[in-house]
């Protein structure tokens, strides 16, 4: 048997994603190993959006797929480019979608309604930050970078998850009240203890893909025994929902360093489609929510399409224009 070798970048939670993408090529009967790759975004320090946001994870794994050192690549789906960069070369697959909303880690237990006035609340995220301080506008928001274990360390009480790695974001811990993380991330890596709140989806919308992993193979020579077990693996709800939301950044040209959150949830043969989009600065935000029947990814990418016209209309791309400053 031809041993599958699984593309992943060398953090804790990239690693346990990528094993459990592993594991289920086991489970569908492929002989499947990790290998690891170093990315631009864990060696660079600054502001995710300064570095090149969408995609600065993901480029040299991709490379890596490519040039065919590897045989699938791993990717948290929100780290993605919405725009196909290479020509049909590669192609997804999507395993059943995780928890996609955020989370509070804040210190002694504290929810984000009864964060002090002036707390510190940490976060890497544009989205999230115009978000919290629409809700919060009392409080200041930090920008932060580095590996879960490092964010976590950087509130108060928690500086014992600081790690002994030589990733960006190091160096600082117990100055926050609180950050804002992935739900997914942290339960994932049996962190759910820390958190202190989940965040209503309704009131701070997850980012398009959040909590749904990518699965990235080459699409001119993968075999048909890689094709057949990568078949019973992709989950045809997380593609609807994924679908749509990715629709919705492609056509406002924005990536995942934009403050634009969306959620799309499917109930029957219908599938609803939740966006905002945020000044940064948290002065406006613009909603939008739409549904339609929805039996294909056609037809939710379509939603998505639809729905992103809607909000250009209203005038969203004054929002998306703000995104790398």
């Amino acid at each position: 048997m031809t041993r599958i070798l699984v593309g992943t970048r060398g953090s804790a939670l990239a690693t346990t994603q990528s094993q459990y993408v592993a594991d289920m090529l086991v489970e569908a009967g492929q002989d499947a190993q990790l290998k690891t790759v170093t990315t631009t975004g864990d060696i660079t320090s600054g502001p995710l959006a300064q570095l090149g946001g969408t995609g600065v994870f993901a480029a040299a794994l991709r490379q890596e797929l490519l040039g065919g050192a590897v045989d699938v690549a791993v990717h948290s789906l929100k780290d993605l480019p919405t725009k196909d960069l290479f020509e049909g070369k590669l192609s997804l697959v999507y395993p059943p979608r995780g928890d996609p909303r955020d989370v509070l880690v804040a210190r002694d237990g504290l929810r984000l309604d009864d964060l002090p006035e002036g707390s510190s609340i940490g976060t890497g995220s544009p989205r999230r930050a115009a978000q919290i301080r629409v809700l919060r506008p009392d409080c200041s928001v930090t920008d932060i970078r580095g590996n879960v274990g490092t964010r976590l360390s950087r509130v108060a009480g928690l500086e014992h998850y600081a790690t002994n790695d030589k990733g960006v974001g190091r160096g600082t811990h117990g100055d926050l009240d609180a950050v804002v993380l992935a739900a997914s991330g942290l339960q994932r890596l049996g962190l759910e203890d820390v958190v202190t709140e989940y965040l209503d989806p309704t009131k701070v919308l997850p980012a398009p893909g959040q909590g749904c992993l990518a699965i990235e193979y080459r699409t001119w020579d993968t075999g048909e025994d890689l094709m057949t077990a990568l078949a019973q693996i992709d989950d045809a709800q997380a593609r609807l929902t994924v679908e749509a939301e990715r629709a919705l950044l492609l056509r406002l040209e924005a990536g995942c360093a934009a403050p634009i959150g969306a959620y799309a949830q499917v109930a029957g043969e219908s599938l609803t489609l939740d966006v905002v989009v945020a000044d940064p600065r948290g002065t406006e935000t613009l909603r939008e929510t739409r549904s339609a029947p929805v039996r294909d990814e056609d037809a939710a990418k379509a939603l998505g399409t639809e729905t992103a016209e809607a909000l250009l209309d209203r005038g969203a791309a004054e929002f998306t224009e703000l995104t790398l400053e």
